[in-house]
């Protein structure tokens, strides 16, 4: 239970240190590789053993953690966007919401079996979202534009993140799963030092000590946030897991966006809210 626990808080940090980067003009890019250098030496630090080249290309994991690693950049991307535009508790809820994707790729890849109010979960998860869509940013302006299509993104690319890191752990028989968790967040790494690269080939590359900083900060929360989740994954069933880890962030990061950020929720949202606890909690029930 310690894990779901540190699970449920280091994924909170996460929300909370993209917030920050806006509030301390932390740019995105240029912290991005700080970000996975600091997640990958972590993980290097913990790992019990290290595997040599030939062994990683021999490891059933290695062709789908390159995917998953792409993933992580990709939705880090959406998700430190989405958190400085439209809040840190519509993005944690547009992410959380995404239990319902794992679940329906179960009962379609797994043949599991969904009963009545799991079916209902999953309807009321997808209006959950549609109610925060619609919601006010940052500057109280109503969401236009692609900052509507935004937290929808976020919803389908967490939830196929989910899926890939339920694929890898499936994969991955060794006892300590720490270097699988390491060789994704490197994967990342490259593909973060390509945008940096590509950054200054454009003229816009600067090194700042705050971009550093911040990224190792976020980098650190990040390797322990999948870490802890990894775990979980060979601990509790995927019923019980997603949808507890799921209400935990989002009631989370919904009081400290309240707390610290002072973020505003509209009637609509705080609708979406309740809807989306009632529709993770309806999901556990599926046998």
């Amino acid at each position: 239970m310690q894990y779901l626990i540190l699970a449920i808080v280091f994924s909170t940090c996460v929300f909370v240190a993209m917030r920050l980067f806006d509030r301390f003009g932390i740019d995105n890019h240029r912290a991005i590789a700080a970000n996975y250098a600091a997640a990958t030496v972590a993980g290097l630090l913990m790992c019990q053993g290290i595997d040599t080249p030939a062994e990683i290309v021999a490891e059933p994991w290695f062709g789908l953690s390159i995917l998953t690693g792409f993933w992580f950049i990709l939705t880090y991307l959406l998700m430190t966007y989405s958190s400085q535009h439209a809040g840190v508790t519509i993005t944690s809820l547009s992410s959380k919401l995404s239990v319902v994707i794992p679940t329906t790729l179960g009962v379609i890849l797994f043949h599991e079996k969904l009963n009545l109010p799991s079916i209902i979960g999953i309807v009321l998860a997808i209006a959950a979202l549609c109610m925060i869509v619609g919601g006010k940013s940052e500057s109280g302006k109503k969401s236009i534009g692609w900052l509507v299509i935004l937290p929808i993104a976020i919803f389908l690319g967490t939830g196929t993140g989910d899926m890939l890191m339920k694929f890898t752990e499936q994969l991955n028989k060794a006892d300590d799963m720490t270097f699988m968790i390491t060789f994704i967040y490197f994967i990342a790494l490259l593909f973060g030092l390509a945008i940096v690269l590509f950054d200054r080939i454009k003229g816009k590359s600067k090194f700042q000590w705050k971009n550093f900083v911040g990224g190792i900060g976020l980098g650190l929360v990040n390797f322990f946030s999948t870490y802890c989740m990894y775990h979980c994954m060979r601990i509790f069933d995927n019923v019980f897991l997603f949808p507890t880890y799921n209400i935990g962030v989002v009631c989370a990061t919904a009081i400290t966006g309240r707390l610290l950020f002072k973020e505003k929720l509209s009637a609509k949202n705080y609708i979406g809210l309740a809807l989306a606890i009632i529709a993770v909690i309806l999901i556990t029930l599926k046998p």
